[in-house]
């Protein structure tokens, strides 16, 4: 019975400290032979992790679940923030094998860079929106405007 309760306390625990790592980087790590080992992402891995991150951010009402085959939309947001993270979105820098300050991982989404947000931006809104044919916002597009504003800022990565 004590083993058990032990079994289940260290179970709890891996599952907490796998918990907190994901809201620190925004990425699951990948376990190795045990929950202090974490392996460094590849890049299209680190691609496929910020897009998620950046698509649960701007879908909180998804609550980051797996999207399902029938909701074209939502599979269109999704390709088209992977597409620009995927075209330079990313910057690699080697931090070490455990990641560098607040488990950031060696490729990296640059949360200041205004026109990588902008191009994202752009790219959401353009596939919710694909009668518009890449057509830009006009100054009159008061709704437009709001809505891309708020898509722009909600690009963002919290590593910590």
């Amino acid at each position: 019975m004590q083993n058990q309760h032990l079994q289940s306390i260290s179970k709890f625990f891996t599952f907490s400290t796998l918990a907190m790592t994901i809201a620190c980087t925004g990425s699951i790590p990948l376990i190795l032979s045990s929950p202090s080992s974490v392996h460094a992402e590849t890049r299209q891995q680190s691609v496929d992790s910020v897009t998620d991150w950046l698509f649960g951010n701007l879908n909180p009402g998804l609550n980051r679940r797996r999207l399902q085959h029938y909701e074209h939309g939502y599979i269109r947001e999704w390709n088209a923030i992977r597409r620009v993270i995927d075209q330079g979105g990313l910057r690699y820098s080697k931090v070490g094998p455990n990641g560098g300050a607040c488990g950031e991982p060696d490729w990296t989404f640059p949360n200041k860079d205004e026109a990588l947000k902008e191009r994202l931006a752009d790219a959401v809104f353009h596939s919710r929106y694909p009668g518009r044919r890449g057509a830009p916002i006009r100054p009159n597009e008061r709704a437009a405007m709001r809505e891309w504003v708020k898509i722009k800022n909600s690009m963002s990565v919290a590593y910590c």
